[in-house]
């Protein structure tokens, strides 16, 4: 009996021991930037968490990620993420339950956060990042030729909407004014509007359609598609399209709120290749 004893309580010790070790934080803070590309982060972005909530949140996180199969080509992360020595890129979107994030240097090979890693670190950056800032337009703006064929056939929203509206079925979506816009900016505007269309109608197909080919297969696997409602919106500042070395970029910062609730910052983000007859498509949305 005593031998037994002796067994249990070491194997008790060692299940402790284990756990402790999986458990562990070494890092006394975690650093977080929101990111232009993958080189380049946004201005005055930069937000440091010194509390031990926090840090566990992010460490738990990357530590109990998934890895997926394969090698992918993605479009650049919304943030960059140190924890220690170790750096990571990080996608997370209210739009889907499940997060990745991709270690920095091991590029195209991406990890699913759990879904309940995936709500705590919205939730903790959609606070960190509620009050607006503006990022600083990059230099050297390229000159334009947008391509506005893409939205031919399509219903197209140009009425904002700037307050909530329930209605019997729930809160009516607000819109971009188009008409307020450049033709150079007017597209984007458009997409934006129909990104918040099919958000609302959980059109997820039509919805895809939006997005360039390494967005999309970004998305795919990352969980059941949550639809909402942008019940208020506006650009925050200018809309920045510049060239880049293969491809243009446009960024556009817009206040918005999703089913009548506070308003928040979102950054969207649009690509369009500099091939001939190449149309814009969402890169991401921050």
């Amino acid at each position: 009996m005593r031998r037994r004893l002796i067994l249990v309580s070491c194997l008790l010790i060692a299940v402790a021991a284990i756990t402790m070790f999986l458990l562990r934080v070494i890092v006394d803070e975690v650093t977080v930037q929101r990111m232009i590309t993958f080189q380049e982060a946004e201005p005055n972005s930069q937000v440091v968490w010194k509390d031990g909530e926090t840090i566990r949140a992010f460490e738990y996180a990357f530590r109990f990620g998934k890895k997926q199969p394969g090698i992918v080509d993605v479009a650049f992360p919304p943030y960059a993420v140190t924890l220690g020595n170790r750096q990571y890129f990080l996608w997370v979107s209210d739009e889907y339950e499940v997060g990745t994030y991709m270690k920095q240097g091991d590029t195209g090979t991406l990890y699913h956060l759990q879904k309940s890693s995936s709500a705590k670190l919205q939730s903790i950056l959609a606070q960190a990042y509620s009050v607006s800032g503006n990022a600083s337009a990059a230099e050297g703006e390229a000159e334009r030729n947008m391509d506005l064929s893409f939205l031919e056939g399509r219903e197209l929203h140009d009425l904002p909407n700037e307050s909530p509206s329930p209605t019997g079925e729930g809160y009516a979506p607000a819109y971009l004014d188009s008409h307020l816009y450049t033709d150079d900016e007017r597209l984007l505007v458009e997409l934006i509007n129909l990104r918040i269309g099919f958000m609302h109608e959980s059109n997820r197909d039509e919805l895809m359609n939006l997005y360039t080919d390494s967005a999309r297969e970004a998305r795919q696997g990352a969980g059941s598609f949550n639809g909402f409602t942008v019940t208020s919106i506006r650009v925050d500042g200018e809309i920045s399209i510049n060239e880049q070395k293969g491809l243009f970029e446009a960024t556009v910062r817009t206040i918005q709120s999703r089913d009548g609730g506070d308003p928040s910052s979102t950054l969207y983000v649009f690509h369009r290749g500099k091939e001939q007859g190449a149309v814009w498509r969402i890169a991401d949305v921050d």
